[in-house]
């Protein structure tokens, strides 16, 4: 077993799996809805590939750290 994870790492871990979960859910979420509500698709793509994003980014600055 590895060392247990800081709650840093807890965190990027959880904002990188809400962020997969958005990107991969949203269209499914439209097809479901109204046509009129491809903003709430947009909302939810930006959304996940901003915490996806700022959670990589997070990974590859702790990971240069140490």
């Amino acid at each position: 077993m590895g060392a247990p994870k800081t709650v840093r790492e807890r965190i990027q871990d959880g904002m990188r799996e809400v962020g997969t979960l958005l990107i991969t859910f949203a269209p499914l979420d439209v097809a479901l809805a109204d046509r009129a509500q491809v903003k709430f698709l947009l909302l939810f793509l930006l959304l996940g590939i901003c915490l996806f994003a700022v959670a990589v980014v997070l990974e590859r600055r702790g990971s240069h750290e140490r």
